[in-house]
């Protein structure tokens, strides 16, 4: 099996990536620093696991799972962190985790949220007490625009984000003019205060 672990703390990645290769079962683990590495990769190869860290630089772990939504690979997430709070969970487990793990757990934790995300889902009994009869807050955007903003955040041209989400550059133009719109803007700069104006 071939894991991806996207995490820009290397002393921890390196120590869960041989924790994870200790399991057996063929296990590969692939480290990435940078959430933009791992995509790049994933033009190439389909891993059967994203282990993913939420609070990195650049491309963050909640825009991270916005833009794996929208490459259609259908690859089981599990975000693992330091600092996971009711809200954030809620967050991405709406834009597509499938399980949360604190990096305070154990060994044996690890291996059991790493077989229950691939077999389906992982999520505390915490999350599930909090999150019982709360409503979703509605996002402004579609997931896919969501996405586009995510790149067009971290400096990608439309022909560049057309290729990391396998759109034709059309698309991706057809998005972003639906997304001034939506947020009554007239060009990226303002669409991208804007976004920041509003917490997108």
């Amino acid at each position: 099996m071939l894991f991806y672990l996207i995490d820009d703390h290397q002393m921890f990645a390196e120590a869960l990536k041989n924790i994870i290769e200790g399991f057996g079962h063929n296990c590969t683990v692939s480290v990435f620093s940078d959430a933009r590495f791992a995509l790049e990769k994933l033009k190439s190869e389909k891993p059967d696991l994203i282990i993913l860290d939420l609070e990195m630089e650049g491309i963050g772990g909640t825009d991270m799972l916005k833009i794996l939504s929208q490459h259609g690979l259908d690859i089981p997430v599990l975000v693992c962190s330091g600092n996971l709070t009711p809200l954030n969970m809620a967050e991405i487990k709406e834009a597509g985790a499938r399980g949360f793990l604190r990096k305070s757990e154990s060994i044996a934790q690890v291996k059991e949220a790493i077989i229950a995300v691939v077999e389906g889902g992982y999520y505390p009994a915490e999350f599930q007490e909090t999150q019982s009869g709360k409503a979703t807050k509605q996002h402004p955007l579609s997931p896919r625009q969501q996405a586009i903003l995510t790149l067009m955040k971290s400096g990608m041209s439309n022909g560049e984000i057309a290729d990391m989400l396998f759109l034709s550059p059309n698309t991706i133009k057809t998005h972003v003019r639906l997304m001034y719109d939506t947020l009554n803007v007239s060009s990226r700069i303002e669409c991208l205060n804007k976004a920041r104006s509003l917490g997108l």
